[in-house]
């Protein structure tokens, strides 16, 4: 590890608040390292720049930045989507015998965080961890439809720059079609040859945290089994959003007759 983040992480540290105390001097800090002032204030300088550090202006002390808080918060939040859907994920899994993902946003993409497996290959083509721009496949879409329209303003424009989007029209029409349906459906546009369904997962907040997918291959997505996979994904994510403190509107999230 390098040298000077190991040493920004003792900061970080040595920073860390507890009941007594939240700010701390760059003097105390390099007391309390036993490293040279002018280094502690060389780290803290940056540090403050990327927000992970902030100086209180009256004081000149320093304590934990806003950025490292969200960061954090975006972690723990992660971990909590991740641990109260499992169980759900697995028995859907296991009732409709298709492979079950869970995504999360970060930015303008969705990241795949889990995966119940049936198709050991299509885990390997679309690995946890995988990221995908939010207006590309199920997973994806379905999160950017249901995000609040301020941030749904924000990560298109972030995907517009990054030219990912070819036709704003009909993304925004597509969008429309999956909050009006409360699922996204596509097929073979992040694999070839297979067919997804996703819905959203909600905060107590009622915001967008995760989606949750069913996917499998064109064949076994058959027309007779369709609306049975979409109610049985609608219900899992009514599930998980009940788990994080969401008051379900079952007339939102309604069966698919």
């Amino acid at each position: 590890m390098s040298e000077v983040i190991r040493k920004s992480f003792k900061l970080l540290e040595a920073i860390k608040p507890t009941p007594e105390k939240v700010e701390w001097s760059a003097t105390e800090i390099s007391k309390k390292l036993e490293i040279p002032v002018q280094t502690v204030h060389r780290l803290l300088s940056s540090l403050e720049e990327s927000g992970i550090v902030f100086k209180n202006k009256e004081t000149k002390k320093f304590r934990v930045g806003l950025n490292l808080l969200q960061m954090g918060l975006s972690v723990r939040n992660n971990l909590l989507v991740r641990n109260s859907s499992i169980p759900t994920m697995k028995a859907l899994a296991k009732d409709i015998q298709q492979s079950v993902y869970l995504t999360v946003p970060e930015g303008y993409e969705g990241v795949y965080i889990d995966c119940i497996s049936y198709l050991p290959w299509l885990k390997e083509a679309e690995p946890i961890g995988m990221r995908v721009p939010l207006n590309q496949g199920s997973a994806q879409k379905v999160i950017l439809a249901f995000s609040s329209p301020k941030s749904q303003r924000y990560l298109i424009q972030s995907l517009k720059e990054q030219g990912l989007i070819h036709d704003l029209k009909k993304l925004q029409d597509e969008l429309k079609i999956v909050k009006n349906q409360y699922f996204a459906f596509s097929s073979g546009e992040i694999t070839k040859g297979t067919v997804s369904i996703s819905c959203p997962v909600f905060s107590w907040e009622d915001e967008v945290v995760a989606s949750i997918t069913v996917n499998g291959t064109i064949e076994s997505m058959r027309e007779d089994n369709f609306i049975q996979i979409v109610n049985r994904t609608k219900q899992a994510a009514i599930t998980i959003s009940e788990e994080l403190g969401w008051i379900s509107s079952l007339s939102k999230m309604s069966a698919v007759h």
